[in-house]
């Protein structure tokens, strides 16, 4: 019949699963749980994950197996009646709904005391573990998604700083202002003194900044702050990176 030939292949499947994995090709099992929840690849755990998890004595290695690890998690959450009890329950599930004979009965109302005893008297400091395990999961792969997609705007400035007198010591002046510290800004180690009139020189330094954090006005307010050193800053080049 249609049913018998449905559960002879659903068999055939569960049986090729539980070849595919064994606690002797761990890298297969976290390969695959990569990817699904369960080891039955579907939406519910079947024979496949209720063999691997009672063959298991404790949790898999977290740092080389953390899907494999997150996995068992979950399912200690739940009580051994419960865990063996999806070995037939999937079977059910994967026969189509054209080739049953007849409509299922309805369920009775599960009992209270039933549905509290899911989890067990002793699983909840595993059931802790287990969400706060795949809130740190999620969390770290939204963390890599962003990293990969920010890309930090930065410019590269060359700025002359004009001073008063002949006589005065730019390289005193150059110190001080490659001593300033911003966050996201890169001071260039070199800079020069170049004449303008009558003997008197300027210096012309460069920088890089990242543009969310630092901004030239902030920037050149700080030189010109020493007023009695700097006449003016005046902004040579200005290119995006």
């Amino acid at each position: 019949s249609t049913q018998s030939t449905w559960g002879k292949r659903f068999q055939q499947k569960i049986g090729l699963q539980m070849a595919a994995f064994s606690l002797n090709n761990i890298p297969a099992i976290e390969a695959h749980l990569a990817n699904h929840q369960f080891l039955s690849g579907g939406a519910f755990p079947n024979a496949t994950d209720v063999s691997i998890f009672f063959e298991l004595k404790q949790a898999p290695e977290k740092s080389s197996s953390p899907n494999f690890h997150f996995w068992y998690l979950f399912l200690s959450q739940f009580t051994p009646p419960v865990i063996k009890s999806w070995s037939g329950a999937a079977q059910q599930q994967a026969q189509p709904a054209q080739a049953q004979a007849a409509p299922a009965p309805a369920p009775a109302a599960a009992k209270k005391d039933d549905v509290d005893d899911l989890f067990g008297d002793d699983d909840d400091e595993a059931a802790a573990e287990a969400a706060k395990a795949l809130a740190e999961k999620k969390k770290k792969e939204a963390e890599a998604k962003k990293k990969e997609k920010v890309v930090i705007a930065k410019s590269v400035i060359i700025f002359d700083v004009k001073v008063y007198e002949e006589d005065q010591d730019l390289d005193a002046l150059a110190a001080k202002i490659l001593a300033l510290e911003i966050d996201g800004l890169l001071w260039k180690t070199e800079y020069k003194k170049i004449p303008v009139a009558y003997n008197i020189k300027k210096l012309q330094i460069g920088c890089t900044i990242e543009d969310d954090k630092v901004s030239t006005d902030d920037l050149f307010e700080k030189i010109t702050a020493w007023e009695d050193e700097v006449q003016s800053v005046d902004i040579v080049t200005f290119q995006k990176v």
